[in-house]
């Protein structure tokens, strides 16, 4: 028996309609006797179908639109095989093609419906212009302009959510609504591999409006799946019932499920680890994928995988990061508060001593190293609270003098013991908004830093106040004498556990003083030079201005 084929006209102005192709040469054409049809962009004669030996092969008539088999443009005779797409100007024809069961067995014939190769390959435009003089066709937009303006929204989209990834499940989902917006797609569905036990999950899931009512769950297929897991290439199946490799070998598969459908399916690949895929599928009624959409969706499941990837870097890092600050503040606070705690201990000691000889001095002595150690306490649990939460300034309208004042007569004492001079000069200033509590810290903070910096009996400490009209800010400078900082630790100074004083220091006075200047939209700076002395300056605004209001409008700092 010769080989006979079917054509159904799937898109188009003749849909519905069904053509049986004689063991003849058949016209498809305007002008056809064999098979007419009625689109304008169908040239008079179009294209020609001949049986041969093995089947049926199609080739083009040199019409204006050209002749397209699977989205591909057809430059010579192509063989036709079972379930193949034929598009002649704007309507879709699906082959349908049998052989006499004496040739083939009662077998049918199965086309290899999985396109694999993805390079690229050239277009011809001559051939896409050419028209003959007589021709009275439409000129339609080739497919592959379409599909290039397509694939060009959609990488550009991306390559803007790049810089903006959050989690890789709100990655996921806006890449599929910028799929949704830009190609045809009935159904999607992104699967993804569970880390432990490599289950398919679906994470994102879409339908396009008008489908939900009439099929609200999306099915897919497992072989289809899981050849792209296995090959970890994307596939394009023009119709997925007649691939036999789609086909579950118990029967048991849900391929059958999709009927007549184009459908793309491409891998996910991150450090180089298939970690999911995108599927999507149309009803051939409304569109049928061509390669290049391939191409697109394996470009698509490339940039997701790396999107993935930057992003489990990105929190490894910060993993990583975070772990290794917390090894870092344990290990400075752990010092310094054994430092504290055996200064106690010692002080205790000494108190013991003299209760037990009954000696006053030797118990005032061993008090005065208690108190010593209470005080850096104090101020280490104080500094920690300030540097590690999120503080809300209390606002307060206060002359900056007060504070001052108020620091000047908790230092004194210890600047009497070491025979240090401090010398204030406060001139008369606005009273400005102030979180009260947190500006006392900085101002101790930086005089305690430069009591502990100056020399015995030599040292001095001179502390300036005064309001700058122009900026508009009041400016606090406290300077010392002491030996400086040496010019490669001052970029750190405001660094965390960043100490110039060795294992006398914890490192989070001036990191602390320096979030709570930042809090008030205010600056802090420093000026040194070695054995030159040290000089802060703490500028602060004479308004209230929300820090980020102030960052919208002038930038941090200013």
């Amino acid at each position: 028996m010769k080989p006979v084929a079917t054509l159904h006209v799937l898109q188009g102005p003749d849909k519905g309609r069904t053509y049986l192709a004689a063991d003849e040469p058949q016209v498809i054409g305007r002008s056809s006797d064999q098979i007419p049809l009625s689109d304008h962009g169908v040239s008079r004669r179009h294209a020609e179908l001949r049986p041969t030996r093995d089947g049926w092969v199609i080739r083009d008539l040199d019409s204006s639109n050209g002749t397209y088999v699977n989205g591909q443009r057809i430059l010579t005779p192509t063989p036709l095989r079972h379930g193949d797409q034929v598009r002649v100007g704007a309507s879709l024809l699906v082959f349908t093609g049998q052989e006499a069961p004496a040739e083939k067995l009662g077998r049918e014939r199965y086309r290899d419906l999985v396109d694999l190769e993805l390079g690229a390959r050239g277009v011809d435009s001559s051939i896409l212009t050419a028209l003959g003089a007589s021709e009275e066709s439409v000129i339609l937009q080739p497919p592959e302009t379409a599909d290039a303006v397509a694939a060009w929204n959609v990488v550009y989209k991306l390559a803007e959510m790049l810089g903006t990834i959050d989690t890789i499940e709100s990655f996921l989902e806006r890449v599929a609504d910028v799929i949704m917006q830009h190609l045809l797609v009935d159904r999607l569905v992104v699967l993804m591999r569970q880390p432990d036990s490599k289950e398919l999950v679906p994470q994102v899931y879409r339908v396009r409006p008008g489908k939900r009512a009439g099929r609200p769950k999306i099915v897919t297929s497992r072989a289809i799946v899981h050849h792209v897991l296995d090959t970890r290439e994307g596939v394009l199946c023009a119709n997925a019932m007649t691939d036999e490799r789609f086909r579950d070998q118990e029967g048991g598969d849900d391929v059958p499920g999709l009927g007549l459908r184009s459908v793309i399916c491409v891998p996910i690949i991150a450090h180089e680890e298939v970690v999911g895929v995108w599927h999507l599928d149309c009803s051939m009624t409304h569109h049928t994928y061509t390669q290049e959409q391939l191409r697109l969706a394996v470009a698509i499941g490339r940039l997701s995988g790396m999107a993935i990837e930057n992003v489990r870097l990105v929190q490894s890092r910060m993993r990583t990061e975070r772990l290794a600050a917390v090894g870092e503040t344990v290990a400075f606070l752990s010092h310094h508060i054994r430092n504290i705690l055996q200064g106690l201990q010692s002080g205790a000691e000494v108190i013991e001593l003299g209760l037990k000889r009954q000696a006053l001095n030797t118990v005032a002595s061993g008090w005065e190293i208690v108190r010593r150690n209470l005080d850096r306490t104090i101020y280490l649990a104080t500094n920690m609270l300030t540097f590690s939460r999120a503080r809300q300034p209390k606002i307060e309208t206060v002359q900056l003098n007060r504070v001052v004042e108020d620091v000047l007569q908790l230092v004194q004492r210890k600047a009497d013991d070491k025979g240090v001079m401090i010398l204030p000069e406060m001139e008369e200033l606005p009273a400005i908004p102030l979180d009260i509590e947190g500006i006392h810290q900085v101002i101790h903070n930086i005089v305690l830093n430069a009591l502990d910096a100056v020399p015995e009996r030599t040292g001095r400490i001179n502390i300036h106040t005064h309001y700058d009209p122009p900026s508009g800010r009041v400016i606090a400078t406290i300077s010392d004498n002491g030996p400086g900082i040496p010019a490669q630790e001052l970029d750190g100074v405001f660094e965390a556990f960043h100490s110039s004083k060795g294992h006398g220091g914890t490192g989070l006075g001036l990191a602390a003083a320096k979030k709570v200047v930042d809090e008030l939209n205010g600056v802090i700076q420093v000026e040194s030079r070695t054995g030159e002395g040290t000089t802060f300056y703490v500028r602060l605004p004479a308004i209230h201005i929300r820090l980020a209001d102030s960052e919208e409008t002038h930038g941090p700092g200013r």
